[in-house]
C-alpha cells in the first residue's frame, strides 16, 4: 500500500532499467514473486511486455517462480503468452521445466501455443513437459491439434529423450501418439541410440521390437552396435547381435567397426561376443 501511495506523487519512471541485466521494476517484481508490487506497477503504467537483455518478460519470470497471482495479473494486463527469449524458450516451456504444472495448465487454458516448432536446441513445449515426469501434462500437450507434418519431428526428438531417461511408460505413450522410431534426419540422434546412451536395455529391446533401424547412424557415424560397444554395454550388444545388427559396419569418418572399438577399449568380453557372432553367421 505504501508503494501504491507514492507512485502518483513521486515522478518514478516505472519502465527504467534498474540493473545491467536490463531489468525493469516489473521484471524485478516478477523475478522475486512479489505479486502485490507487480500489480501496483501494472496499475500505474508499467510496460507489461518489457523484457530484459536476455529476452525474458515478466511472464517468463512468473513461470520460473510459479507465482500464480503474478501470472493472473500479467494475463489480465494482456502480456504476450508466446514470447521467445534469447534461447527460444517461452513462458510455457519454463513453467514445465520448473515443474509448475498449475501455471502450465493456466497458460494452456489461456491459449499458450503448443505448436511443435523446435528451437535451435530441439526443444519444444512437449520436450519440456517430458522433464516433469508427469504423463498427464504430456498428454495435455499432445492433445493439441496441429498439422502432422509439424508434430512428427517433435515426437521423434521427444521419443529419444524418453528413451534416454528410461521412462518406458512415456516411450509407450509417445508411440501411441504416432512417434516414429526412425526419422530421416542424420543430425538428430535416434531413440535407439539414445536408449543405449542411457543404458536402458529394456527400451533398446522394446524399440527393436517396434522396428527401429538396427543399423542407423548417429550424427557421429556410429551404429547402435558401435555405440553400445563404445559404452561397454554388454547387454545391449547382446540384444543387438541377436536382432541381426551388422557387425561389419564401418564408421565412414574413422573406418572403425564395433570389433575395432572393442579392441581399442580392451572390452575383451565384447570382442569375444562379436567374433563368436561372426563365426556363427559366416562360417
Amino acid at each position: 500500500m505504501l508503494l501504491q501511495a507514492f507512485f502518483p506523487t513521486l515522478q518514478i519512471d516505472l519502465n527504467q532499467v534498474v540493473n545491467r541485466d536490463g531489468d525493469s521494476l516489473l521484471l524485478q517484481a516478477a523475478m522475486h514473486g512479489s505479486d502485490r508490487s507487480l500489480r501496483i506497477i501494472l496499475i500505474y503504467g508499467g510496460a507489461v511486455n518489457s523484457a530484459d537483455r536476455y529476452g525474458n518478460t515478466a511472464l517468463h519470470w512468473a513461470a520460473v517462480t510459479g507465482n500464480m497471482n503474478c501470472v493472473h495479473y500479467l494475463l489480465d494486463y494482456g502480456i504476450d503468452l508466446d514470447t521467445f527469449n534469447c534461447t527460444n524458450v517461452t513462458p510455457l516451456m519454463l513453467a514445465l521445466s520448473f515443474g509448475h504444472i498449475e501455471v502450465a495448465n493456466h497458460l494452456l487454458y489461456h491459449g499458450a501455443s503448443t505448436t511443435p516448432e523446435l528451437n535451435n536446441y530441439d526443444e519444444s513445449a512437449l520436450t519440456f513437459a517430458l522433464n516433469t515426469n508427469n504423463n498427464a501434462i504430456v498428454e495435455l500437450i499432445l492433445a493439441a491439434e496441429v498439422p502432422p507434418e509439424h508434430r512428427i519431428r517433435e515426437l521423434y526428438v521427444s521419443l529419444g529423450q524418453a528413451a534416454f531417461s528410461g521412462c518406458m511408460a512415456t516411450v509407450q505413450l509417445l508411440l501411441s501418439h504416432g512417434a516414429p522410431v526412425d526419422f530421416s534426419n542424420a543430425l538428430i540422434e535416434s531413440p535407439l541410440h539414445a536408449a543405449i546412451r542411457g543404458d536402458n536395455e529394456e527400451i533398446v529391446e522394446f524399440l527393436l521390437s517396434k522396428g527401429a533401424n538396427i543399423n542407423a547412424l548417429n550424427p557421429d557415424g556410429y551404429t547402435p552396435l558401435m555405440e553400445a560397444t563404445r559404452r561397454r554395454n554388454v547387454n545391449a550388444v547382446y540384444a543387438l547381435i541377436n536382432a541381426g545388427a551388422d557387425i561389419m559396419a564401418l564408421n565412414d569418418a574413422n573406418g572403425k567397426t564395433a570389433y575395432t572399438l572393442a579392441e581399442e577399449g580392451k572390452y575383451f568380453e565384447i570382442s569375444d561376443m562379436l567374433l563368436e557372432a561372426l563365426n556363427c553367421r559366416y562360417l
